[in-house]
């Protein structure tokens, strides 16, 4: 397959994000769409990026997470870049959609979204791995497409969340080491588990944390944990880990919303809402209804 580098997406620690544009469709039943997002790090640099391509491999089954097309190296400016080629998220991330929208999202919508992070949770879970990094920013906007009946392929309005950036992805009851040293902790900070902070475990628990965080602030149009540019990453992860606080939820919020995240936002993992019982948090996401106060 052939394709065209085009403006700059977003920048991560370690890769570039580009929009790509087909320009030669490989040979196979299944043609890839116009335009894609290619995630691409110089060749002497792309350990994880390759890491992160098999990851997407072995979640490729599940809808709710971000597809892969392949990967390739090019050569550009006599530098090699090896490249992964994803599904293109033209509505951006859940992040963006916050800031567009200007305050919280009304339930139902978030319900919609939910169903969608929940479902890829648990594929994710199930296949033994935990994500280690669910945030709004995480989670892109991917265009539905459906078919009339003359089979050209046109757009709804409506949007699907998928999970991305498998970057940080570490299997279920490993630990995280490195030549018999403790790697430390990973994720951001606004969103990490407290079992997570102060003992560096990441377990499918840590992520439905995550995901309460998320929910809340897509709810409230505001970070989980107050803070302002001025306060530190060690100030939000010390109020993490060594008090007894969680995120406030504020009243407003319909009776089944807010059991939602109450049941997210547990700090001990063991009595947290894990994959064993996702039916159930699915089952209850669906109950969500359009009732906030503003």
């Amino acid at each position: 397959m052939m394709w065209r580098r085009g403006k700059i997406l977003g920048k991560g620690g370690s890769a570039i994000v580009y929009l790509a544009a087909v320009v030669s469709p490989p040979r196979s039943n299944e043609l890839p769409p116009s335009l894609m997002a290619a995630k691409s790090a110089p060749v002497n640099n792309s350990q994880l990026l390759s890491i992160e391509r098999e990851l997407f491999s072995q979640f490729e089954g599940c809808p709710h997470i971000l597809r892969c097309f392949g990967d390739d190296v090019t050569i550009e400016d006599g530098e090699q870049w090896y490249n992964i080629l994803l599904e293109y998220a033209a509505g951006g991330s859940l992040a963006d959609r916050i800031q567009s929208y200007g305050r919280g999202l009304p339930e139902t919508e978030v319900r919609r979204y939910t169903n969608s992070v929940l479902l890829g949770l648990s594929y994710i879970h199930n296949k033994g791995y935990v994500h280690c990094d669910i945030k709004p920013q995480n989670i892109l906007l991917v265009d539905d497409l459906s078919m009339d009946l003359n089979e050209k392929m046109n757009r709804v309005q409506e949007r699907t969340a998928k999970i991305a950036d498998l970057g940080l992805v570490k299997k279920a009851g490993e630990r995280l080491t490195e030549k018999g040293r403790k790697l430390g902790i990973r994720g951001t900070a606004l969103y990490m588990a407290p079992e997570s902070i102060r003992h560096e475990d990441y377990e499918p628990e840590a992520d439905i944390w995550a995901l309460g965080c998320t929910i809340l602030e897509l709810l409230t149009g505001k970070e989980p944990w107050k803070c302002d540019r001025n306060t530190e990453r060690v100030t939000i992860l010390f109020k993490i880990a060594s008090t007894q606080e969680i995120p406030e939820i504020p009243s407003g919020f319909s009776e089944e919303a807010e059991d939602f995240l109450k049941k997210c936002l547990v700090r001990d993992p063991k009595s947290r809402w894990t994959e064993r019982n996702i039916e159930r948090v699915i089952e209850r996401a669906n109950t969500l209804c359009d009732s906030i106060v503003y």
